[in-house]
């Protein structure tokens, strides 16, 4: 990942800085969807000690990058995560369209935060959206919250109806691929009590 990205969409700018996870609509700050997100899951890992959570995030991070780059150019990989992905990918029958899609998600016209979502696939002639995870158990409350933030933004900027939201369970021993229900309202009302905490 470069450590300065920007992007035009839907005719704003969007600029992200990687050293800070910072990004920025039209010169402006604003929040990551994941910020958002602790709002409510402010304490999802606070019994976990900090050596453990790096350990994890490096993980995540290498696996997310090795099924990009098979997605993008075929470049196997070791990774049980890459072989696990193949693995979903054979079985359910979706393709990839698009990794790490730049989205901004707007409220009444000003933009309310940014994010980058995993995958755009294409599965029976419908396109969805999936996000990998590799935790140790799935919380599916905040995958769903995270991936309807997501679809919102995602139809805002590019006009795509999504039509389905998937999460992709990937460890070791872990291939799951997991439906997760489409609801606006759930994410529309994190966005209101987000906005709340911010002018209390």
């Amino acid at each position: 990942m470069n450590e300065y990205e920007s992007w035009n969409i839907a005719g704003h700018d969007l600029e992200y800085f990687d050293d800070t996870h910072t990004y920025l609509v039209d010169g402006i700050v604003v929040p990551s969807i994941t910020q958002l997100l602790k709002v409510r899951f402010k304490n999802k890992y606070a019994t976990v000690d900090a050596s453990t959570l790096k350990r994890a995030s490096e993980k995540g991070t290498e696996a997310h990058r090795a099924i990009e780059e098979y997605c993008k150019t075929g470049t196997e990989s070791d990774l049980p995560e890459v072989r696990n992905f193949k693995f979903l990918q054979k079985h359910y029958g979706f393709t990839v369209m698009e990794n790490e899609t730049p989205v901004i998600l707007f409220k009444d016209d000003e933009a309310v935060c940014a994010g980058r979502l995993d995958l755009v696939l294409m599965m029976d002639d419908k396109t969805g959206l999936g996000d990998i995870k590799r935790v140790s158990t799935l919380d599916k409350e905040y995958l769903a919250l995270q991936l309807n933030l997501y679809r919102i933004a995602y139809q805002q900027c590019y006009g795509v109806q999504i039509d389905f939201l998937k999460g992709l369970h990937l460890r070791e021993d872990t291939r799951k691929f997991v439906n997760i229900p489409i609801n606006e309202q759930i994410a529309w009302d994190l966005i209101e009590e987000f906005q709340k905490g911010q002018t209390e």
